[in-house]
């Protein structure tokens, strides 16, 4: 039997099971004819080699049947790896990637707009034609792999953006987010005293006719979202009256930080849409913006969620990037 010999008493015989059945319990969240999918193409090991049998009998396996190979089959991938300078991949497996991405790139195709986004960059480099081996390992097959939206980071919000690479796996994900069991924290940068340690903001929101600015309300009207967001204090820096938030979403609404945030009195430095002073400096010619900060100082820091396949918990975390911390040192 390819997985290993194992030894079987009557007691193990009666207690059989196949190895679908088997794999099922590893992952009790996928359906039967995706994890028999991954038992046909490889996926499944046994004491560290590949079953691909799904009938095949045996006694309860007792963690010796992993979905990759134990230590992991894609181990390489675990590590940060930079595919554009836009682009860092920080894990990568057969169900979704979590990537950072830089400011200034967007994280989905927008129609009308000739540019490349994070899920276009992931997406060429995936089914690069000297990439055959990896797909085949990855995902076992050599076809080609379709990335698609989880959730999105504003083009000018850096950080990290979780992308799922089958529809099972974006069902989850997407699920997880409706549940507000996707964490996801933000460093952030605000023009103001917050004085408060910590707190949670609660407004509606509702999209402008053209659907790119948020209209903010105390009170449900109709078409609105309720949007919630977490922060804690973190830093003040007292010679230019501006402090350091962490950030924790439960809803996820366009631009949802930026206006509520401002809409405490607490705008984000270079923030063109919610904070005044920068919409200001853009209106003249040659102004200098705040601080010289070009973007909204924003960076997604932190995810946490439940993998789709196996339940199991991952979380990964960025670094302030070079042009926050940058800021941060200026205004010390």
């Amino acid at each position: 039997m390819s997985g290993g010999c194992i030894q079987m008493d009557q007691t193990d015989k009666e207690n059989e099971k196949s190895l679908l059945e088997w794999a099922m319990l590893v992952c009790p969240e996928s359906p039967r004819k995706r994890v028999k999918e991954w038992i046909t193409s490889g996926r499944f090991y046994l004491n560290g080699e590949v079953v691909i049998r799904a009938s095949q009998k045996m006694p309860d396996p007792e963690g010796a049947l992993t979905l990759g190979k134990p230590d992991s089959a894609t181990a390489s991938w675990v590590h940060r790896r930079r595919i554009n300078p836009k682009v860092t991949v920080l894990y990568l497996d057969a169900d979704l990637a979590i990537i950072d991405k830089g400011a200034g790139l967007l994280s989905v195709p927008v129609e009308g707009l000739n540019a490349k986004s994070a899920l276009d960059i992931l997406g060429e480099y995936l089914n690069n034609s000297r990439g055959e081996a990896t797909r085949r390992r990855l995902f076992g097959s050599p076809a080609s792999v379709r990335p698609l939206p989880v959730h999105r980071l504003d083009q000018y919000t850096s950080g990290l953006l979780c992308i799922a690479l089958n529809q099972d796996a974006r069902y989850s994900l997407i699920d997880q987010l409706r549940r507000h069991e996707l964490l996801r924290e933000y460093n952030a940068i605000v023009d103001g005293t917050c004085h408060e340690e910590s707190g949670t903001w609660r407004h509606f929101l509702k999209l402008d006719r053209d659907k790119y600015r948020q209209q903010l309300h105390e009170k449900q009207v109709p078409e609105s979202v309720q949007a919630v967001t977490h922060f804690t204090m973190e830093k003040l820096f007292e010679r230019n009256r501006v402090s350091r938030l962490r950030i924790r979403l439960e809803t996820g609404l366009k631009h949802q930080i930026r206006i509520q945030a401002a809409a405490a009195g607490l705008p984000l430095i270079g923030d063109r849409l919610y904070h005044k002073g920068t919409a200001t400096a853009m209106k003249r010619k040659g102004a200098t913006l705040p601080y010289g900060f070009r973007r909204q100082a924003l960076h997604a820091c932190l995810i946490g969620l439940k993998h789709p396949a196996t339940a199991k918990e991952l979380r990964f975390e960025s670094k302030m990037p070079l042009d926050m911390a940058t800021l941060e040192g200026r205004l010390e």
